[in-house]
């Protein structure tokens, strides 16, 4: 069974680990311990037990507190289902982790979307519906802001919806929405990035489960979010 002295052998260097690596250390040890004949672990009984390897350094114990905080309230543990509380165990978010030993930084990474990036009316709605993770949700509401967006800057009626919209919107030369100064090439291109990006991306979500991971997600919410910035310097006058 793995200890987190394994691991951090001195005080030192457990006080100096960054949270995510701790954090990441001490799913390995509970992973090693319930998926034993110990079905649950209680945080007292695991700082108690830090405090007995490190010397009753409160820091260290200190240190994993933040830690174990931090993977609870992520929902990699969780209160153990038959048993008393404070007795906890590894969630199912924490089982497939310790399983298929995924690093924590990268799951933290995949689930980054700053809302300095985001468009002003993607970070409601579809930055918390990404943040609890229904991606295929975020992404189908990021579009169709956009879809909205576009209708309501052509003065269009709700009719039109789709490509339908965004080839009339942008048309070549006459599109309500069309940058007329700039090339006809320019011009032919963007409304087939407006047409692409609403067929390919809202489109898919309306009619099955497409089932995205948190990186797909997050990079077709940005380029919806760059689209709208788009859009709002096109607004018809």
């Amino acid at each position: 069974m793995l200890r987190l002295k394994d691991i951090y052998p001195t005080t030192t260097q457990l006080c100096d680990a960054p949270l995510l690596d701790l954090s990441e250390a001490i799913l390995q040890v509970l992973g090693s311990q319930l998926h034993g004949s110990q079905k649950a672990e209680c945080a007292h009984n695991f700082l108690s037990n830090v405090l007995t390897d490190y010397d009753r350094s409160e820091l260290a114990a200190l240190a994993c507190s933040e830690a174990w905080g931090w993977m609870y309230s992520n929902g990699f543990i969780c209160q153990h289902p038959i048993s008393d509380s404070p007795w906890m165990t590894l969630s199912r978010l924490g089982c497939k982790h310790y399983e298929q030993s995924t690093p924590l930084k990268s799951w933290v990474e995949d689930r980054q979307l700053p809302e300095e990036l985001l468009h002003p009316s993607l970070r409601s709605a579809v930055l918390n519906l990404f943040k609890q993770e229904m991606f295929d949700t975020a992404v189908f509401e990021a579009f169709k802001t956009l879809e909205v967006s576009i209708r309501k800057a052509a003065l269009l009626s709700d009719e039109w919806i789709g490509t339908k919209l965004t080839t009339h919107a942008f048309a070549p030369k006459i599109g309500p929405l069309t940058d007329k100064k700039a090339e006809s090439g320019e011009q032919q291109a963007l409304m087939q990035l407006m047409s692409g990006a609403i067929g390919s991306y809202k489109n898919p979500q309306s009619h099955r489960h497409v089932g995205l991971e948190a990186s797909e997600a997050r990079e077709m919410i940005i380029m919806a979010s760059h689209l709208l910035g788009i859009v709002d310097s096109r607004r018809a006058t």
